[in-house]
Formats: C-alpha cells, sequence, structure tokens
C-alpha cells in the first residue's frame, strides 16, 4: 500500500507555513540587524564531526530502499546542536539535536539547492515525538511565542498537550555522544511509512558538572573523541497502524511495543579533534535539510512539508546576509 495516500493536505497549509517563515525571517531580521545571522533553531553548534555511515549486510527486503539498498559506507557529517534559537549555556534546559549527513549518494534528489545534491539528510532530537501535531498548531506556537502574554496564555490554555511537552522534552543531558535521537516526523521508505532513532552503541553515561562550563556540552564531546571512537546504531520503525501511528499527527507516539526500530546502519565517529576554528566555519555554513534526500525516503506529513520552504528560505537568508557562498 502506498503510504502518500495517508497524507491530507489542508487547503490553508500554505498559509500556516508561509505565515511561520514570514515570522521566523523578521524575528531572525530583528534580532541579528548586522554581523552574522545564525540559524533559527539549533543555533548553538556543539561539534561538526566527521563520520562513517555503515549499511548493514543483508537487511530484510523492506528495508533495502535508497541508502539502505545495498552494503555502503558513506562519508558523513555529524552535527551536534542545541535546539534553543537563542544561544545559552549548556546548563540550561533544551531539546538536543543531531544533523547527519551522508555524501557522495549517487541518485536524483528532492533538494532545492544545488550544493547539496549529493546528500541525504537525517535531522533527529533528543525527545521522541514533536511538540505540535501540524503546522496550524505550530505556527500558532510561535505567533504566541512573538506575542503578548495575553497570546501566550490563551495559546497554552487552549494547547495543553503542547505544555506537557515543552515541560517534558526540554531536559539537561551530560554528553551529546550518549542521547537517544529520533526523527518524530515520518517518511516515506519505498511504499512504507517510517521514523527514524539513533541509539549509542555505549550506554555509559557521564554526570552534569558540578560545576559546569557555558559550552560543557563541546567538552564532553572533545574529551570523548580525543581517547575513543563512538558508534550509534541507526533504526528504522515501520508503520503497522494508520490508526495508531499517524502521518499527519507528528505529537503522537510511534510505540516501539508495536513496532521496534530495526538496525540498518551503524554511525561511526572515529576520534578526532574536530574544535578548530576551520571546522567550527564549516559548521556554521553546512546547510541540512530533511529534503536533501533520494525520492525513496521523501519526508511525510504537513511539519515536514513546512519544513522545505522555511528550510530553504532561512538558509538562503542566512547565507546571503553572511556573504557565503
Amino acid at each position: 500500500m502506498n503510504m502518500s495516500v495517508q497524507e491530507i493536505i489542508s487547503d490553508f497549509e500554505t498559509k500556516y507555513t508561509e505565515d511561520v517563515l514570514s515570522r521566523l525571517k523578521e524575528q531572525l531580521i530583528c534580532d541579528h540587524p548586522a554581523g552574522m545571522m545564525p540559524r533559527d533553531a539549533h543555533p548553538k553548534m556543539h561539534g561538526l564531526v566527521e563520520a562513517e555511515f555503515i549499511v548493514h549486510n543483508d537487511l530484510p527486503d523492506v528495508y533495502k530502499i535508497g541508502v539502505f539498498a545495498q552494503s555502503s559506507t558513506f562519508k558523513t557529517w555529524v552535527r551536534f546542536s542545541n535546539a534553543n534559537s537563542a544561544i545559552q549555556e549548556d546548563i540550561k534546559r533544551d531539546i538536543r539535536g543531531i544533523g547527519i549527513k551522508l555524501t557522495q549518494v549517487p541518485g536524483e534528489k528532492l533538494t532545492h539547492e544545488t550544493d547539496c545534491r549529493d546528500n541525504q539528510d537525517f535531522l533527529l532530537i533528543s525527545t521522541d515525538t514533536f511538540l505540535c501535531d501540524n503546522i496550524q498548531t505550530f505556527d500558532g506556537m510561535v505567533q504566541a511565542f512573538q506575542g503578548s502574554w495575553q497570546q501566550k496564555i490563551g495559546f497554552f490554555l487552549t494547547n495543553p498537550s503542547v505544555v506537557w511537552k515543552l515541560l517534558t522534552s526540554f531536559k539537561v543531558f551530560a554528553n551529546p555522544l550518549q542521547i537517544r535521537y529520533f526523527s518524530c516526523t515520518p517518511y516515506l521508505l519505498g511504499q512504507s511509512a517510517v521514523k527514524y532513532c539513533v541509539t549509542p552503541v555505549n550506554q555509559t553515561l557521564d554526570v552534569v558538572p558540578a560545576n559546569p562550563d557555558p559550552n560543557f556540552l563541546r567538552l564532553a564531546m572533545k574529551q570523548q573523541l580525543q581517547t575513543a571512537p563512538v558508534e550509534f546504531v541507526f533504526g528504522i520503525q515501520l508503520q503497522t497502524d494508520p490508526k495508531s501511528m499517524p502521518i499527519e499527527d507528528a505529537s503522537v507516539l510511534w510505540k516501539e511495543t508495536a513496532s521496534p526500530f530495526f538496525p540498518v546502519a551503524t554511525l561511526r565517529i572515529p576520534k578526532q579533534n574536530f574544535d578548530t576554528e576551520e571546522r567550527n566555519q564549516q559548521g556554521e555554513n553546512m546547510r541540512y535539510s530533511p529534503w536533501h534526500c533520494l525520492a525513496g525516503h521523501r519526508p511525510l506529513g504537513s511539519i515536514n512539508r513546512a519544513r522545505r520552504l522555511v528550510y530553504h528560505a532561512i538558509s538562503e537568508l542566512r547565507r546571503r546576509v553572511n556573504g557565503v557562498n
């Protein structure tokens, strides 16, 4: 069955998407009238690391689509970050993110950006569901955060689930290399809908420092990668029930008891010194999008459809302001 038939596109989706984009651009321009313009989300980078994405041998046929079609090893760039639009101390509760960029991936991509046409990107965060169900609710949240206290209170009173997710998803972590990350939103895999996760192989957890440096997450990554490589398992979760695992509601958890994540690849990060001026600038300029992808991995749902326009437009604005070719 083709999972694309489960996508339900609202007549007002374009309006909400354009409103979100307009508000985010206006906020960036207002907050950064001069100098370097950061990302609107995930602006604080803990590190950009070089890695390998190793697709496993002998996968079941249902997973052998796109980059998983055969055993391969892709040179990969992995960016670790804080989600908050404000660049703040790492001890602040937040959602953390990982951007995985496979390079030299053959095949036609869905991307708008010509410089990303050999890339397959996977974007994941440290919580297993998205804050909002769809782009309409997300637009309302952006309006509330930019509006008065009355608007904020009104939005949260009518969207208690968003309040709960904000309270439970924002956490303090000790080391970005020791977090499990989730795609939250669904993607196509051939004729199936799926979600992704990456899980650290080493389950040992660091302790948050008693008197933490403002950038202790970067320091924790540096210390770990000076002594040993790090591996994550990349897993795929198949949609088995369209009702309990919806496409258009990114706030719903697809329960692992109903459909566990199947390991399809290993993300291997070798020992390295990533904290250099050149690498940090590369990480600042590098652009990620779920739409840097093969057609067989097409993003699904209204949140993902909105990301196509928003990510591209914000990236173009930043590159123009920051003088990046």
